[in-house]
This record gives structure tokens, C-alpha cells and sequence, in this order.
């Protein structure tokens, strides 16, 4: 019999919306892992490295949602070696809502944008990458290590569209 994980499900969303936007996804890391894809589309070959979450963080602002995602050591050593040499580099994050699935997003990034929140030159022992949503207000905010939701009492996140596939140059986000 054939266990089905929880991250199946997550990883599984972001496949589906691959397909049904006519992209064959190809699975680059198989086994246990499986978060990176290879996918064809108009603006060339993208190899797409995918996190999940399965629920936003708890706040204490109801209308705010932020998921965030953790990167190790190794994960960072794998995204500093990742350049632009014919294929193209993307990040996906899937931002669940475990009690309402179909309200999660999926969140697109370009190598050049996961690099920015990432601060990948900067020596720490964790990177991470946060994605926040708001409550009327369009597109979603993302920063991290690297970048500061907030500068000077003001927004500093990196904002992303809300706008279909297949369109990933940009940062775009699936909702």
C-alpha cells in the first residue's frame, strides 16, 4: 500500500496547476525530496525549486497572513550555484491554508528576486523567505533575511502579482 504524505498534497497543488496551464512538469529530484521540477514554457526552461507551508503563521491581525520558509545550510550552498546558463531559475512557494485549501496561494519567484530576500552572500546560520498577504490589498509582499518588511516605517516588501501562469519571469503568483 501506498502512503500518501501531507507534502504530496502541497507539492501535488503546484503540479496540477502546471498541467492544467499545458505545462509537463518534469521531476528533477525524485524519491523523498521531489522539490524541484523542470518546466517548458514560452519564456524558455525553468528549473523551479518548491517549499511548502501548510498554514499561515498565528498574528494577531486577522487580515494578515504571512508563511514562512526556512532554508538550511545545504539549500543555501545548492541556490549559490545556480545560474543563469540557458535554463532559468525560479522558486515556488505553496502557501497553505490547511482548513481551507482552496484558499491558498502559490507564490512565484525569479532566482534574482530569491536571491534579494535570501541574502545569500551573508553568513547566518538560517535564511529564510516569508510571503505575506493582506487582506484587500493586491499582490502579496515577500521578504527575508535579506530584505526587511519594513524600512523606515515603511513597506519594503518585495510585491508580487496575483496573476496566472504561464507567465514566471517577473515573480508572479498563482491565487
Amino acid at each position: 500500500m501506498t502512503t500518501i504524505r501531507k507534502a504530496d498534497f502541497y507539492y501535488g497543488s503546484l503540479l496540477s496547476v502546471f498541467i492544467n496551464n499545458g505545462m509537463a512538469p518534469a521531476i528533477v529530484e525524485p524519491g523523498e525530496n521531489r522539490r524541484v521540477y523542470s518546466v517548458t514554457t514560452d519564456q524558455g526552461e525553468y528549473e523551479i525549486y518548491t517549499k511548502y507551508a501548510s498554514m499561515p503563521a498565528k498574528r494577531k491581525n486577522k487580515h494578515t497572513k504571512i508563511w514562512t520558509f526556512s532554508f538550511s545550510t545545504e539549500e543555501m550552498e545548492r541556490i549559490k550555484q545556480y545560474q543563469d546558463n540557458g535554463k532559468k531559475y525560479a522558486f515556488a512557494f505553496v502557501c497553505g491554508q490547511h482548513n481551507k485549501m482552496q484558499n491558498s496561494e502559490i507564490a512565484i519567484l525569479t532566482l534574482e528576486q530569491a536571491k534579494d530576500c535570501l541574502d545569500i552572500d551573508f553568513q547566518r546560520e538560517s535564511h529564510r523567505i516569508t510571503v505575506k498577504a493582506v487582506k484587500g490589498r493586491r499582490g502579496l509582499g515577500v521578504y527575508g533575511t535579506g530584505r526587511a518588511d519594513q524600512l523606515n516605517g515603511k513597506d519594503n516588501t518585495l510585491r508580487i502579482k496575483r496573476v496566472a501562469l504561464p507567465m514566471i519571469e517577473g515573480g508572479v503568483t498563482i491565487g
